[in-house]
């Protein structure tokens, strides 16, 4: 398992991931990686995001959390031709499937790039 700060985005951007509503990450690099991302959300919002949220005609339940583990997705392909509204031309667009919010978002820190999962990370995905 690897996780993935979403600060590229910050909010609302991982929540809108998680919620199975956005289908693309945005990056400007590559990974042979493929298989479950834990998704955690940065520290800062981007006023960016919620502007493309008004005019795609998208909303997200409750509150936008920060600096915790919010669920996770499932990386299948990257590519840079997504046709998906989500994505950024000129960058690399990880598709992502499954989305699953966590049932108790676990606080991490934040750093840059993929990395392994911190430890304890299955407790936010357990009842």
């Amino acid at each position: 398992m690897r996780m993935l700060t979403v600060r590229q985005p910050r909010q609302p951007w991982a929540a809108l991931l998680v919620a199975g509503i956005k289908d693309v990450e945005n990056r400007s690099w590559v990974t042979p990686y493929r298989g479950r991302l834990l998704i955690h959300a940065g520290l800062k919002s981007d006023a960016d995001g919620f502007e493309l949220m008004e005019e795609l005609g998208v909303a997200l339940d409750g509150p936008l959390l920060r600096g915790v583990i919010l669920g996770s997705v499932n990386l299948v392909e990257i590519r840079q031709d997504s046709a998906s509204p989500w994505a950024v031309p000129g960058g690399f667009h990880w598709l992502v499937t499954g989305a699953r919010p966590a049932v108790e978002p676990m606080p991490a820190v934040e750093a840059l790039g993929l990395r392994p999962a911190p430890a304890g990370w299955e407790q936010a995905f357990v009842a």
